[in-house]
């Protein structure tokens, strides 16, 4: 199962959030927006993605992925957020 198979089909939670935080599939989870999580950076000891909640299609979607053998992880959060405030839906 996937990271975004895991999500649940709406916006995130504050609880949700920090449960993510804890789990042992990702080391990073981060709200881009306040509020219920519509738009998020998750980070793993190899990856960062970007993740934006699509409410007229179909959910969760992966905006951006950025290996971490590629640049520093601060560089490739960096990438990430500007990747979601490029997104349109």
């Amino acid at each position: 199962m996937s990271i975004l198979d895991s999500l649940p089909s709406r916006p995130l939670s504050d609880a949700e959030l920090a449960a993510l935080n804890r789990a042992d599939a990702v080391e990073l989870a981060i709200a881009v927006d306040d509020g219920p999580t519509e738009a998020l950076l998750l980070a793993t000891e190899s990856w960062v993605k970007a993740l934006a909640f699509d409410a007229d299609g179909d959910g969760w979607r992966t905006v951006e992925t950025t290996s971490l053998d590629e640049m520093e992880r601060y560089e490739a959060l960096k990438r990430c957020e500007e990747a979601i405030g490029s997104c349109r839906f």
